[in-house]
Parts: structure tokens; C-alpha cells; sequence
């Protein structure tokens, strides 16, 4: 059974987990990671900044040349990269290279502090900003990533400072605090992943909609006509035979003044149901119009759609509930000169051919 063909666009590869930047096209979620990534580096860059400054007017602190080298190193990664967010958007591990930069900068935070005073010094308290940066647009294991580096930096400059200002019960506090952040960080990012998951099921659910008869299930005119140009392209590209049917319930008019609307809709709707679940997943069945249908058939050659035609000409009273017949007009695809509209126009030359002679009959127009 053949439903219609709904185009999705990713934004390429498979690490990308954000659901703001899920389905939207190739350059919009080059856009949006773009400017995720720009974010997130130049909050470290201000994160440096303002631990140089910091360096600066505490030069009595210990390790300071060190940290001094440090901050010049971070600065120019973090410089560098917010250079080239434009590049790294592009790629497909972009979100993974983004996860794995804020587990680094967790890192680095900690290592600062762990030079600088230990739990005493104010550098510490940067560690919430990597767990706050990991809720907009990680998934929830990658915000558990994070978190969790997070911890373990915190965890270590605690177990190694021996000689803390800090009372053990303020260290379990500003420990239970970092816990809870990563928690509700987690807890952010599921919600929104959900949220988004919802959000991207709606808008399927609206594309196909878009693009489907509601009566019959078939696509739409507009779908059909695109795909149709798309695959005369394809097919002279290739060199693959294509092929193309249109159908005309006979006398649809009398079976709606004979049994009335309800059943020239239910008719309709079992024409259009036959003819799906007679073509292959490939092929694409739309309602032109009215009593229209056509039936596109990639590589397929003219006979073996007039092959089809008659199959479904010959099976269509068992799925019927009405006297009712059909007359169909084959075309193919000329390789040399055919376009879409001459297809559509053989295929109407043909089945205006059936209906001069009698209806309920197939012909092949080359």
C-alpha cells in the first residue's frame, strides 16, 4: 500500500541530539548550531576574562604564573573556536564537539580552582555554568555527561584541599547544590526533548495532512505534479524507464444522482484505496481531481503499466461497492525529449482515446 511521499530534511550525521535543530532543514540547523556553539564558547571566553581578572588582583595567590599560562591557553582555544562556529556547525559531530567542550571546560574550572585556593576559591563556583549551559540544547544523557564531569571536578578539588576556610558542612552544601542543578539540568532537557519529540510528531503529522486527499488517501495534485517533474529528471538522468497512468471513474456523475453524494464518496474513496494497494512502495498514486486519478511508476516500462492497468481495470468490482468502471491512459517517458507535461498529455490523449470507445478499457500512448 503506497501512502504519500513526505520529503524530511536532517540537519546530517548522527550526533546531533538537540530537538530545536531535529528537523529543520540542512541550513537552518547550520544556523542554529551556529549559534549554540558561538554561545557556549564565548561564555568561556568570558569565563577566562574574568578569571585573568581575577588573577590579576589577587597576584599574591599561589601558582599564579601557572594560571596566568593557563588562561592564555584557554583563551585562545576558546578564541579560536568561537572563530570558527560557522565550520563546526557544518559538521555532523558538531554536538558531540560541543558536549565534549563543556565536560572541558567543567575540567578546566576545576583545575583552576584546585591551583588557585582550593574550595576556597571563588573560581569554583563557575562549575554551575557548564551545568546550566547543558539544559538548552543537550539531550538528557549528554546534560548527564556534563553534570556528572561536573561533580567529579568538584568532588576532587574538595578531596585534595586539606586546609578549607570552608566548614565541612558549607562543602556539602555547595556539593549538594552543584547535585542539584545537574539534576534539574537533566530534568530541563528531558522535558524540552519531549516536548520538541511531541512538536516534530505534529508537524509530520501537519506535512502529510498537507499532502493528503482526505477522502482517498491518495496525495494531493500539487505532490503529485512535484514529484512527477522530479522523477522525469531522474529518469533521463539515469537513463530508467518511467511510466505513468491516468484513471477516470466512468460515469461518475450517474453514481452520484443514482445513489446519492455519500456513496460517490465512499466510491471515490474505494478507487483510490485499490489503486495504492496495488502499486509498489516506489510508485506514488494522487488524486488529480475530482473522478482523476494518475498512478506514477518509476522504472517501469509502458507495457508493464498497462499491465498494471489491467490488473487493477479487472479487480476493482470486488472492492466496490457500486456498478463502476474505469478507463485508464498509459504514457512513457520519450528519453530523448519528454517532459512531465508531455507525459500528462499523452496520458490524457490515450485515456480520452478509452472513453470515445466505449470506456472501461486501457490504452498505451508512446
Amino acid at each position: 500500500m503506497n501512502g504519500p511521499s513526505v520529503i524530511r530534511s536532517s540537519p546530517g550525521g548522527g550526533g546531533d541530539h538537540a530537538g530545536a535543530a531535529g528537523d529543520l532543514g540542512a541550513g537552518q540547523a547550520e544556523r542554529y548550531w551556529r549559534t549554540h556553539i558561538a554561545i557556549g564558547f564565548g561564555v568561556f571566553l568570558g569565563e577566562v576574562v574574568a578569571i585573568t581578572v581575577y588573577l590579576g588582583l589577587t597576584l599574591n595567590g599561589p601558582h599564579r604564573s601557572i594560571l596566568f599560562a593557563m588562561a592564555v591557553v584557554w583563551f585562545v582555544s576558546a578564541s579560536t573556536n568561537l572563530l570558527l562556529a560557522g565550520v563546526i556547525a557544518t559538521k555532523s559531530w558538531r554536538s558531540w564537539f560541543s558536549v565534549t567542550w563543556t565536560v572541558v571546560a567543567a575540567i578546566a574550572i576545576g583545575a583552576f580552582a584546585l591551583l588557585d585556593h582550593g574550595v576556597d576559591s571563588p573560581v569554583i563556583y563557575l562549575l554551575f555554568v557548564p551545568i546550566c549551559y547543558a539544559c538548552l540544547s543537550f539531550s538528557p544523557l549528554e546534560a548527564s555527561v556534563c553534570g556528572i564531569s561536573t561533580l567529579c571536578a568538584a568532588v576532587i578539588v574538595m578531596t585534595q584541599e586539606r586546609h578549607s576556610r570552608l566548614s565541612e558542612g558549607s562543602l556539602f552544601m555547595l556539593l549538594a547544590a552543584l547535585a542539584g542543578c545537574t539534576v534539574l539540568s537533566v530534568a530541563a532537557a528531558r522535558n524540552r526533548s519531549l516536548r520538541e519529540s511531541h512538536e516534530r510528531e505534529l508537524m509530520e503529522r501537519i506535512v502529510i495532512l498537507g499532502a493528503t486527499d482526505g477522502l482517498t488517501g491518495c496525495v494531493v495534485h500539487r505532490v503529485f505534479h512535484e514529484r512527477l517533474g522530479d522523477e522525469v529528471v531522474r529518469s533521463h538522468h539515469f537513463g530508467q524507464p518511467l511510466s505513468l497512468i491516468l484513471v477516470d471513474v466512468d460515469r461518475f456523475k450517474c453514481v452520484n444522482d443514482t445513489y446519492g453524494h455519500l456513496v460517490g464518496d465512499n466510491t471515490l474513496a474505494a478507487v483510490g484505496e485499490a489503486l495504492r494497494e496495488h502499486v509498489r512502495a516506489t510508485d506514488l498514486v494522487g488524486r488529480l481531481g475530482g473522478d482523476e486519478f494518475a498512478v506514477l511508476l518509476p522504472n517501469t516500462e509502458a507495457a508493464a503499466a498497462a499491465e498494471l492497468a489491467e490488473r487493477i481495470r479487472r479487480d476493482l468490482p470486488a472492492s466496490v461497492g457500486v456498478p463502476v468502471t474505469l478507463s485508464f491512459g498509459v504514457s512513457h517517458l520519450n528519453p530523448t525529449a519528454a517532459t512531465s507535461e508531455q507525459m500528462l498529455d499523452d496520458a490524457d490523449l490515450a485515456l480520452y482515446q478509452v472513453k470515445r470507445s466505449g470506456r472501461d478499457s486501457v490504452a498505451v500512448r508512446l
